[in-house]
């Protein structure tokens, strides 16, 4: 017999009651959904302590910090503590605690272990009907890795009554991991003939897997004799598939036996390594790894059952629905309390069968929530705006849940004009608003069921003759939080486009990466001002040679107005500049990234370029890998030879003026040093900037010199990497004000609480 708690009894009661008392009434998604508390100011101890001196009174040991501080030692333990007290308007919500760090952090609240955050964020529950004047002590345990941590952001939100006890059951136990192979052969440069079974490798040095070299666009031959064991972990081996997962840094070749089984790109194989699977059998493996940039390694490899490797791809197709009822609670104003609670009883109900049948228990479940949850969606990504033409406008969102969508709009404030979907009901909208006026200022909202986002304006092309602000900035990945906070500080500019140099997600596979490190920090600004991608490599993450990058295609529109563009490399008119987007990620130089000579993309560039000297004052070419670059961490980079090579010459030849790039996390800069060489290279007439600031880890080394390059303007040191005094390894933004042919350029740095930090770098620029 089943035995329920009398408080899951009370709450059955309470939710059933708010089920059948459901608003019908129009709700508004604002910026912020619940009520919240930022903890910004921390003490902070350097060095490891155990958790009863974190827990004693001994302020000698502990220092004032504010967040997001790099600390540099290597594997070193870095404590925080803070002292918090629930304020009366978060009285009566299930409290939760948020963390953003990097690597990853044990997080006690009252010297209890909550949560380990990993992954660059965590939560936990801090308490269930929180009651106003409670105190909580909460204890944080960071631990560097090879490069730095940081304690990025720390948030408590008031989530309605219910939400812990959904997120008590969110946790399922990982499926089991297969078999480590973790003794090679290796060898660096070694001859392709590795891949054969034959091949002597009886010289090489004996190493394992995890451990880096150092050697761009290089490559490093790892082989092994692999054989069949009779069972891994709880599964018998005889007659069952059997699957190789690698990974690797940055691509890849596995070999079996002498052929080649897979490419791979993205730092992910997987292949089947046999159908039929013979106990005690011998397979020669080579794993061929090519390294890009920084350092190469062969991460991991493992030898899996299919049904283990099945298992998980089931957990992962779970977890990322879980995921999707976790945003509409926490998006949705008042989310549908009763279906999360019915819900949640099912993740309790189950908690004790084995996965394979929790799994399907669960996705039942999710899938009846979904139906129920149809007519009151959230917007995960609230609305932004795309491909602003003369007399158009693309406005696109997206909801948790199915649904149908609309958008009202007119001028003057006056919501006099719609345009409905009438197709069937789905996640992704897109709805192109036409018959505009031209430099005009309009007002709109969308609307989804009974839900709408707030009332948001834009404004249509400015006259060719009207001065603009344009906005550049990138590698906003992997940190939400800082990405949120430099987004902020943009939306005070008022800009009238904003360029991204690429990296916007860490893994382009990741789907909710497209959410959370990019679109949804971006709704500060994305409703009012219109922004535009450069794609770069991470965006490419996981997609292996195809060169296609779906979440791209589906959350961005690009224009497409010249013969050969495509949404990934186009050209974008604002004012009297030309902005060109290029995508040195479709070719693959075994020497670096680039754009093959004469290829579709190639051709248009040269077509795009010709056209825009006779149209445009000022010509602006972005790609996210740079032709040049001076710093980097963890081993040196200096840019791209294959663009070096082949598309400098091109912009040094037709007058661009500026181009932009990002990919090293830091700013640089060089003004013009005429004239450029086809012949040798040397000098340059364009402008080279990167902003490469955005949110991720910031580079700490310079390693190269370029004349195209002024800033960073310390010296090079390249045979150490350890942290040199550059003061340019900052999150900043770039902004260009243009006013006919009087060209203005301000980088602006962001501190690492969100503050403004002031000017970082001041140029200017006039034509003749």
């Amino acid at each position: 017999m089943e035995v329920i708690h009398s408080k899951y009894l009370v709450l059955t009661l309470f939710f059933w009651t708010m089920i059948l008392s459901a608003q019908k009434d129009t709700i508004v998604q604002k910026s912020e959904s619940h009520p919240y508390l930022e903890i910004e100011q921390w003490q902070a101890h350097e060095g490891d302590l155990t958790l009863k001196e974190v827990l004693a009174d001994t302020p000698q040991l502990w220092k004032p910090e504010t967040l997001n501080k790099p600390f540099w030692e290597k594997n070193g333990i870095k404590w925080f503590k803070q002292e918090v007290i629930v304020p009366k308007y978060l009285a009566g919500y299930d409290l939760v605690l948020h963390i953003n760090v990097s690597p990853q952090a044990q997080v006690y609240v009252n010297g209890r272990e909550l949560f380990l955050a990993s992954g660059y964020s965590g939560k936990g529950i801090l308490a269930e009907a929180a009651k106003e004047g409670k105190k909580y002590t909460i204890q944080i345990k960071t631990k560097n890795g090879n490069y730095n941590s940081r304690f990025y952001n720390a948030r408590i939100t008031g989530m309605p009554r219910g939400y812990a006890l959904f997120m008590s059951g969110l946790n399922f136990p990982l499926p089991v991991e297969g078999i480590d192979v973790v003794d090679w052969k290796f060898k660096h440069k070694a001859n392709d003939k590795a891949s054969e079974i034959a091949f002597d490798d009886s010289s090489w040095e004996e190493r394992s897997a995890g451990k880096s070299w150092r050697g761009e666009y290089t490559h490093a031959w790892y082989r092994t004799k692999l054989r069949i064991p009779e069972s891994i972990d709880t599964f018998q081996v005889k007659d069952r598939t059997l699957r190789l997962t690698v990974n690797a840094n940055d691509r890849g070749e596995i070999w079996v036996n002498g052929k080649l089984r897979q490419r791979f790109t993205g730092g992910e194989g997987n292949i089947v390594l046999s159908n039929s699977a013979h106990v005690g059998d011998a397979l020669w493996i080579a794993i061929k790894v090519f390294n890009e940039w920084g350092s190469g390694d062969l991460r991991k490899v493992r030898l899996v059952s299919d049904e283990a490797y099945q298992l998980k791809k089931t957990l992962e197709e779970v977890n990322s629905a879980l995921n999707r009822l976790d945003r509409y609670c926490e998006r949705h104003p008042k989310p549908n309390m009763g279906v999360i609670h019915e819900f949640s009883q099912t993740l309790q109900r189950t908690r004790t069968l084995d996965l394979a049948t929790r799994l399907a228990f669960t996705n039942s479940a999710l899938e009846s929530a979904e139906v129920q949850l149809q007519e009151s969606p959230a917007f995960v990504i609230p609305p932004y705006l795309q491909n602003l033409q003369e007399e158009s406008i693309t406005v696109m969102w997206e909801t948790v849940y199915p649904t149908y969508g609309k958008v009202v709009y007119g001028k003057n404030g006056e919501l006099d004009h719609e345009v409905v979907e009438n197709e069937i009901p789905k996640t992704m909208h897109e709805i192109t608003l036409v018959g505009l006026k031209p430099n005009e200022t309009y007002t709109y909202r969308v609307e989804s069921a009974n839900l709408r986002s707030e009332l948001k304006t834009f404004r249509t092309r400015k006259p060719k003759d009207a001065p603009i602000k344009v906005i550049v900035y990138g590698d906003n990945r992997s940190y939400p939080k800082v990405h949120d906070n430099l987004v902020k500080m943009m939306a005070l500019e008022q800009a009238d486009i904003i360029l991204n140099v690429g990296d916007v997600v860490s893994t382009g596979t990741n789907l909710t990466g497209w959410i959370d490190e990019y679109f949804y920090p971006l709704r500060h600004v994305s409703g009012t001002t219109p922004t535009y991608i450069s794609i770069g490599n991470h965006e490419y993450g996981g997609y292996g040679e195809d060169r296609i990058v779906p979440p791209f295609e589906k959350y961005v529109d690009h224009p497409r107005n010249s013969p050969g563009s495509t949404e990934y490399y186009f050209s974008v008119d604002y004012g009297n500049s030309h902005f060109i987007f290029l995508d040195p990620n479709k070719s693959n130089f075994e020497e670096g990234e680039g754009i093959t000579v004469h290829s579709q993309q190639y051709n248009w560039f040269v077509d795009d370029l010709k056209k825009a000297q006779k149209n445009s004052e000022w010509i602006f070419t972005l790609m996210h890998q740079p032709p040049y670059s001076e710093a980097w961490s963890g081993g040196p980079y200096d840019g791209e030879p294959p663009l070096r090579k082949y598309i400098v010459p091109l912009m040094e030849a037709n007058k661009v003026d500026v181009v932009l790039s990002g990919h090293t996390h830091d700013y640089e800069r060089g003004l013009p040093h005429p004239p450029y060489d086809p012949k040798t290279g040397k000098g340059n007439n364009a402008t080279y900037i990167i902003s490469g600031g955005g949110g991720s880890n910031l580079d700490n080394h310079k390693y190269s010199e370029w004349e195209q390059i002024d800033y960073p303007d310390h010296k090079a040191v390249k045979d150490n990497d350890n942290t040199d005094a550059g003061e340019f390894y900052e999150y900043h933004y770039v902004v260009f004000e243009i006013d006919g042919k009087h060209l203005k350029c301000t980088a602006r740095k962001m501190n690492g609480d969100g503050s403004d930090g002031g000017i970082m770098d001041y140029f200017e620029l006039i034509h003749k």
